[in-house]
């Protein structure tokens, strides 16, 4: 047998380690290179978890099945590959392990295409017969909210590629809080993409580096998670090796990343790394730079009472000071039956310093409840210990016009509003084609974020709103996730820097205006009568 074939049918160090920390931690993460056998190892870790427990379900679920079909075909034939072990391995034990379909068919001897087929249309169970009767099983289902629903032991596999991952763990979440022996285990590399759920639930803290270590390396995520990693160069130590495109000698982690032509994709695939980057409008360090400076000075508030808004105005009250003050309100929309919340913003300007003191969101279906919040957000501004009164209300009225119109009229007795509609088309200098305003306001924010002037509440509700917001072709765009949430945040910071900056409706230049020199022309254009002809 070759030195290939033996690395890749033993049990490596860090699959023995994984196991062992799948008994200490309910919740854990194998975050290992590609092609180390972490699907293997979970095969290995459901068997164990069947044969102890009779009657138990373990469900499997794999992004693949979303994936072509060459791509799970070779799935369906790693799955093949170990649950075949894991026959081999139940027989010794003097136990039957069967493959069938879920009519309860056998399938174990199919060929691989039929095989693949029944793994793609989630027609998959393994079963362990402890008696005539009684039998564990292993379920593979696609890797969804819908799909991961069956309650047991959780094998999430790849999920650095799955598509709305952030909603398959809040479906996931309930199933393990509801029986102490439940596990769930994630499986991955880090995601390409630094907005996918998974960089925030795996990534480790900021720390020294790990050392090299064959067994791989253990740490806590910052939500929580126990994570090993096992990375290019653990392996190698542990004796498995890269090998080269072109000759397939054996070579080293350094030798297969300098031959990479894609070093990004080589450190996430093979160094473990999660690596900043991806579509998201904001970047992650400018984010958080712009939160470290709000550190007590910024805040958000969700506000589901009134108590909840008066700790917001009295927040604003001590913290405002002498700078110009915009609002910005992005009202309520519903978007693919999903409501959304309101936010205002309150931006407070310092020369080139933006601070958006406060995010307030909520959720009311009577308008006049959300008007009077408005109003004494703004009566807020207005008693803060010097600067006076907001400047203006920009109000997002694109969606809801008629009543962003009818609240334009409800607070012009406190501060002059401003309707912003989105779509809206703009002439910009220096710029050949018109883009609309929400190009032109979600640019100027993003600006300000890039250039590092911006001040923001330090709370990640914050900062994971902003990065929903994608920058595709130009355009800003934002699909809701399972909270709701549209990027509803950054829409009222936006509009909020508007209301800071905006002239418009104002006299901008008095180029053109005949003024006469006799006594007759000069008592015609005195101030008074000057502003009843503007009005």
């Amino acid at each position: 047998m070759t030195k290939e074939r033996k690395n890749s049918f033993r049990v490596r160090a860090g699959q023995r380690e994984f196991e062992r920390g799948v008994e200490l931690h309910r919740i854990c993460a194998l975050l290992a290179r590609r092609q180390y056998g972490k699907t293997t190892i979970c095969a290995r870790i459901s068997l164990k978890k069947m044969m102890r427990t009779a009657g138990h379900t373990v469900v499997f679920g794999s992004v693949k099945l979303d994936l072509g079909r060459e791509i799970v075909r070779k799935e369906a034939a790693e799955l093949q590959k170990a649950f075949g072990k894991m026959a081999q391995q139940a027989e010794a034990a003097n136990n039957l392990l069967d493959v069938v379909d879920d009519r309860g068919q056998s399938v174990a001897k199919v060929s691989a295409d039929d095989y693949a087929e029944l793994y793609e249309s989630s027609r998959l169970e393994m079963r362990l017969y402890h008696s005539k009767s009684v039998y564990s099983r292993t379920k593979v289902v696609a890797l969804t909210s819908d799909a991961v629903g069956e309650t047991g032991d959780l094998i999430l596999d790849e999920v650095g590629r799955v598509k709305k991952f952030r909603d398959v763990v809040e479906a996931v979440t309930p199933i393990i809080a509801s029986n102490p022996d439940f596990r769930l285990i994630y499986t991955t590399t880090p995601p390409p993409d630094d907005t996918h759920y998974s960089f925030d639930l795996l990534a480790p803290p900021i720390a020294g580096e790990l050392p090299i270590n064959p067994k791989g390396n253990w740490y806590r995520s910052d939500l929580g998670v126990w994570v090993l990693r096992v990375t290019a160069w653990d392996a190698h130590a542990d004796g498995v090796p890269l090998y080269d495109d072109d000759t397939g000698a054996e070579i080293t982690p350094e030798q297969s990343r300098a031959s990479s032509h894609d070093k990004d994709a080589w450190d996430r695939n093979y160094g473990c790394k999660f690596v900043v980057g991806g579509t998201s409008a904001c970047g992650l360090l400018q984010l958080d730079s712009a939160q470290r400076r709000g550190l007590g000075q910024c805040a958000y508030f969700r506000i589901d009472s009134d108590a909840d808004l008066d700790l917001a105005l009295r927040f604003l009250v001590e913290h405002l000071t002498s700078g110009p003050v915009g609002l910005g309100w992005d009202l309520a929309t519903t978007t693919k039956a999903t409501s959304n919340p309101s936010s205002l913003a309150v931006v407070e300007g310092h020369g080139n310093e933006k601070i958006i003191r406060a995010i307030i969101n909520w959720k009311v279906s009577d308008p006049a409840v959300a008007v009077e919040r408005v109003r004494r957000i703004a009566q807020a501004v207005k008693l803060r210990r010097e600067g006076g009164p907001a400047r203006r209300l920009c109000i997002d009225a694109t969606n809801e016009r008629y009543f962003a119109q009818a609240f334009r009229n409800d607070l012009a007795d406190l501060v002059p509003v401003e309707l912003v509609i989105a779509s809206e088309t703009v002439e910009v200098p220096g710029q050949d084609d018109p883009i609309t305003r929400k190009q032109l306001l979600g640019g100027n924010l993003v600006a300000e974020l890039d250039d590092n002037h911006l001040w923001l509440p330090p709370e990640r509700f914050v900062r994971e709103d902003w990065r929903l917001v994608k920058k595709e072709k130009g355009q800003f765009v934002c699909e809701p996730d399972a909270e709701g949430r549209h990027g509803d945040t950054f829409d009222g910071a936006k509009l909020g820097l508007e209301a800071l900056t905006s002239t418009k409706g104002a006299i901008e230049s008095t180029a053109g205006w005949a003024v006469g020199s006799n006594h007759r022309h000069r008592a015609q254009f005195t101030p008074r009568r000057l502003a009843r002809r503007l009005a």
